[in-house]
């Protein structure tokens, strides 16, 4: 018996929720470390850190044997996150944060992708998730409707400066943007309805439903497009993947029908998300008294707002330094945003472009390819298709807590078995275990 069963079932089977909440409460505002440097430890970090580490020390003959049989995928990524490490502290002014934000979010991302690997999944681990889900839009919602109230409680998360942007406005919950918060639920939603539709016997229905239309109200009052394409996206490609299975056409119809009546009535509840469609398709430029529309000038009937300036000063700086990039997390540290906010690239592919250059790039796209092809379910690709819509316009991975703990989950659940991966009785596996 090895050491990894000592800690029975609740590391293997509640490793992501644990590490979730430890996620959570890193965007507290109160830290253990804070110098001049910038560097912060919360309590939330703390947690995840001695919870990686105990896992890491006591599977780790698990680890190791799932090391061997990714050798190469993990040289690939090793490969990276040297890289990165190497041009994030060569003539760059703002090396430390480039070093904290490889520690945290490669580092931790490449141990986390190695730790699901061997976590399991059972009912309490979806009934965890459902709870965080329900508990964390629970706050958007009382944040939507009692600001007033609930402001200090707010601040633990954000600062003053932040909750004045988003004031009766938009909600964020505990994360700290609206896109962010949007995004996450979206991905959640696709991500419950897939498990819950191709393997029922896993989830308690009563919480799965109400951890899905929280999400849903969630995402509404949010007023996020991004948001709102990426679940619309996700249920397009679920529902394509249950006729694919030849599941019963009575339940691809009622998805459908349920979809189609959330997306039409939350669009007419919560105005503000409809009007930010309409600005965002506007063909009144293009359309005149007796013109037709052609091809090349459709481009200018998508309102991105701000997205094509971010974009070319990517590409300035891009050029600056092509070949290994000009280092992690520096757009953001580099950005000349007009407006002077601090922002990201708003595009996985280019975020990784501009801060790790071709090599990167090319190390990631061979790891993307690794993911793609280690999928063994067609809900599992149309998952990380999903992922990767959701990241053209926002890319919240490497930015936020919540996002770099759930990811890596989605990469277990999304390359493994899910027979092997999803187990319904705990117990019945824990006396196996043993008895092996």
């Amino acid at each position: 018996m090895n050491k990894s069963c000592i800690l029975g079932p609740g590391f293997r089977f509640y490793i992501m929720p644990i590490l979730l909440l430890g996620a959570i409460s890193s965007e507290v505002n109160m830290t253990l470390l804070e110098g001049k440097i910038p560097v912060k430890l919360s309590v939330g970090d703390l947690a995840i850190l001695i919870t990686t580490i105990s896992y890491t020390v006591y599977s780790r003959l698990n680890l190791s044997e799932i090391t061997r049989r990714h050798i190469v995928l993990i040289i690939i990524g090793l490969a990276f996150i040297l890289i990165s490490l190497s041009t994030s502290c060569i003539h760059n002014e703002y090396w430390i944060v480039s070093l904290k934000f490889c520690i945290k979010s490669c580092i931790l991302f490449f141990l986390l992708v190695l730790i699901y690997q061997d976590s399991h999944v059972s009912s309490g681990t979806l009934t965890s998730l459902f709870l965080i889900m329900i508990f964390i839009n629970a706050v958007g919602i009382l944040e939507y409707f009692y600001y007033d109230r609930i402001e200090n409680y707010l601040l633990l998360f954000k600062s003053q400066e932040s909750l004045a942007t988003y004031k009766h406005a938009y909600v964020s919950s505990v994360f700290p943007n609206t896109n962010t918060f949007s995004v996450f639920n979206a991905i959640c939603a696709v991500s419950i309805l897939s498990v819950a539709l191709h393997y029922p016997y896993m989830v308690n229905r009563f919480l799965c439903t109400s951890s899905l239309l929280f999400c849903m109200v969630g995402m509404f009052l949010s007023s996020s497009r991004n948001a709102l394409l990426t679940f619309t996206v996700g249920i397009s490609f679920l529902i394509g993947s249950l006729i694919k299975n030849k599941r019963s056409y009575l339940m691809v119809f009622a998805v459908l029908l349920i979809t189609l009546a959330i997306l039409v009535s939350g669009l007419y509840i919560q105005k503000p998300l409809a009007r930010r469609f309409a600005d965002a398709i506007s063909l009144d430029s293009v359309i005149g008294e007796g013109k037709t529309i052609r091809v090349l000038e459709m481009g200018s009937a998508f309102n991105l707002k701000d997205r094509p300036d971010i974009w070319e000063r990517g590409i300035e700086l891009f050029l600056e330094k092509p070949i290994f990039g000009i280092g992690a997390s520096q757009y953001i540290m580099r950005n000349e945003f007009v407006n002077g906010d601090t922002i990201h690239m708003h595009n996985i592919f280019g975020d990784i472009l501009v801060n790790h250059g071709i090599v990167g790039f090319i190390l990631f796209i061979v790891l993307m390819g690794a993911w793609f092809k280690n999928t063994m379910r067609d809900w599992q690709v149309y998952l990380i298709i999903t992922l990767f819509v959701s990241h053209l316009f926002d890319c919240f991975v490497p930015y936020n807590t919540i996002w770099l703990i759930f990811t890596p989950w989605l990469v277990a659940l999304t390359t493994r078995d899910p027979e092997k991966m999803f187990l319904q009785n705990t117990h019945e596996h824990q006396d196996k275990q043993i008895a092996a």
